[in-house]
């Protein structure tokens, strides 16, 4: 069986920006799109199941924003 198609699509992408620009105000949103995209497709490079890769993909670049704070 195949995993939704729907988990990668940019609408996907946007909602994690969406979400992480209202947490980080002060960081350029071009800069969390950038983060999300790249780290999105780093997870999902080496991913066998896609159903969680949102969800780690937003705790991932959240981890990321932090510890440049």
């Amino acid at each position: 069986m195949g995993e939704e198609p729907s988990i990668g699509t940019p609408s996907s992408v946007r909602q994690i920006v969406t979400e992480l620009a209202a947490d980080f105000e002060a960081t350029p949103v071009d800069t969390i799109e950038e983060l999300v995209t790249g780290s999105f497709g780093e997870l999902a490079a080496g991913a066998r199941i896609n159903t969680y890769l949102p969800i780690l993909t937003k705790r991932v670049v959240k981890e990321r924003l932090r510890s440049t704070r």
